[in-house]
């Protein structure tokens, strides 16, 4: 065989060698599985069992996890351990759901490529918090099946909301008939029975609507006020001296806390009480234009003392506010425009009590920038957040009520599109 010829054999092997070590470096350090490829799932339940929708989704989660365990698994892709750090149910009912699944996994060779796609590994070989929806059908009397592992926004965004979370939720505002208000008479009055019978609250009229209101005399100010079996505040004065007046023994009792008003003609006054002892108060004022200063007061002893916690960074007009628990806020400026874009919601949140504050991201589809502009306050279910963003007062879109829902699983740090509520059951006519 001539020099010539072995040279090329031997580039040839060269280059096959070349190749398989290139695939197998691919293999090793890039690929990344597709986590929907075993999936559909199927699992059955036994007569009897009452199980949480929850629970079904983590016996999925746990048969998934078990195809990367035992000795048959390679090496290259086997776990060591895995323990789930909580499942929550997002949307939907019993015939289709989405599960958040929140999740640790250990690696046994440290650094794998298969699962480089789940998060960073760590030097111990684990990897943290990783978060997966589940979109679970029943697909029998006693089957259910996994469906597919998604983005939040694709997972739910076609699925009804839960039944039991909070009325806002679904986009419609339904009074408390039972625990109310009238003013009838220059007498602001409070109901504890639906209407059987009525109690005077010792204020006079004027007071409930002083500082820059423009708004009916005979209904209160938009959250200016509380009314429940266990505790009734109103807010009154709006120039100088703002008080919160109270009762915790349905209106047979009142204690007013004076608060001295470091804004002069206020707007906007926000209560909200998150525990027995902890309320927040969120006053606007000082309006110029479309700007205005705010101040974010709290009480840990339910009422009785105040002091000022912070203000949001921004001297934009609120359109609301309010507190999730002792940390966590959030306080709306309606819609922002940066350099002629479309209008975008303004939103932002504490969850240091209100000392400081940032401004959060609402993502919103392209398709609908320039049409859901104002974010609300949020509704929460333990660490799951739902907020709506409407139209603004000059929407018209499908009549002007229809809201864009987002959901949050991390307190409302990041936000997802869920899907379009609907109140009025216009879409489609």
């Amino acid at each position: 065989m001539n020099i010539s010829k072995k040279r090329s054999l031997l580039l040839g092997g060269l280059i096959i060698i070349s190749l398989f070590v290139a695939v197998l470096i691919y293999y090793y350090f890039y690929y990344e599985e597709d986590v929907n490829k075993p999936l559909p799932m199927t699992t059955e339940v036994e007569e009897g069992d009452n199980l949480e929708l929850e629970d079904i989704a983590y016996r999925f989660w746990f048969d998934y996890m078990s195809q990367y365990k035992g000795d048959d698994v390679s090496s290259w892709k086997r776990l060591s351990d895995a323990r789930y750090n909580e499942f929550q149910l997002l949307a939907g009912d019993e015939q289709e759901f989405a599960v958040k699944a929140n999740f640790w996994v250990e690696l046994e060779k440290g650094n794998w490529s298969t699962h480089h796609s789940w998060g960073e590994v760590k030097e111990d070989g684990v990897i943290e918090d990783i978060e997966w929806t589940f979109r679970i059908k029943k697909t029998g009397e006693k089957e259910y099946t996994l469906l597919r592992i998604d983005d939040i926004s694709d997972a739910i965004g076609d699925l009804p909301p839960l039944e039991d979370t909070y009325q806002k939720e679904a986009g419609i505002e339904v009074p408390d008939e039972y625990n109310r208000y009238r003013i009838e008479n220059d007498k602001l009055e409070i109901t504890y029975d639906n209407g059987e019978t009525w109690k005077e609250v010792p204020v006079e009229i004027n007071r409930l609507f002083e500082g820059d209101y423009n708004g009916p005399e005979n209904e209160l100010i938009e959250d200016s006020y509380l009314i429940s079996q266990q505790r009734t505040v109103f807010i009154v004065g709006g120039n100088e001296n703002i008080a919160v007046m109270q009762s915790t023994d349905q209106g047979e009792n009142w204690e007013t806390t004076t608060i001295p008003a470091l804004i002069q003609g206020v707007r906007i006054r926000i209560i909200d009480f998150v525990s027995e002892n902890n309320g927040f108060l969120i006053l606007t004022g000082g309006r110029t234009m479309s700007w205005e200063g705010n101040i974010i007061y709290k009480t840990e002893d339910g009422g009785k003392t105040w002091e000022e916690a912070g203000n949001v960074p921004t001297e934009r007009q609120v359109t609301s506010g309010g507190f999730i628990d002792e940390e966590l806020g959030f306080v709306s400026f309606g819609a922002i425009n940066v350099n002629e874009s479309p209008g975008m919601p303004d939103i932002y949140r504490t969850a240091d009590g209100g000392n400081t504050w940032s401004k959060i991201e609402v993502p919103i589809p392209a398709e609908y920038q320039g049409i859901f502009t104002v974010a609300e306050t949020p509704t929460f279910d333990g660490s799951q957040g739902t907020m709506l963003v409407n139209q603004g007062p000059n929407g018209d879109y499908q009549g002007g009520n229809v809201k864009a829902k987002f959901v949050s699983v991390d307190d409302g740090a990041t936000w997802s599109f869920a899907n379009l509520v609907d109140p009025n059951d216009v879409i489609g006519r």
